[in-house]
């Protein structure tokens, strides 16, 4: 599952930052800020699918360290559904 969020991850942080980076290199030293951190954020539970913590983000050295903590945790299905839209 690791694996998933790492190939995940990396495509994401490309598409945000114009750049693929390397599974060892740290989101804010190759240029990220708060603002992009959240874009990538929103991007990733897009495509994944899940709800994910902000928190793990800022606590993981690297992006590989990132992808194995998103794995462990357990992050809700995003709730896709509009307010006040009946099912």
């Amino acid at each position: 599952m690791a694996t998933r969020y790492l190939a995940a991850i990396l495509a994401t942080c490309a598409d945000v930052l114009g750049r693929r980076p390397g599974a060892e290199e740290n989101f804010f030293e190759i240029g990220g800020d708060s603002v992009t951190a959240t874009d990538l954020f929103l991007r990733l539970e897009s495509r994944l699918g899940v709800e994910l913590d902000v928190a793990l983000f800022f606590e993981a050295r690297d992006f590989r360290e990132l992808a194995s903590r998103l794995a462990e945790s357990t992050g809700r299905p995003v709730d896709r559904s509009m307010p006040g839209a009946s099912g």
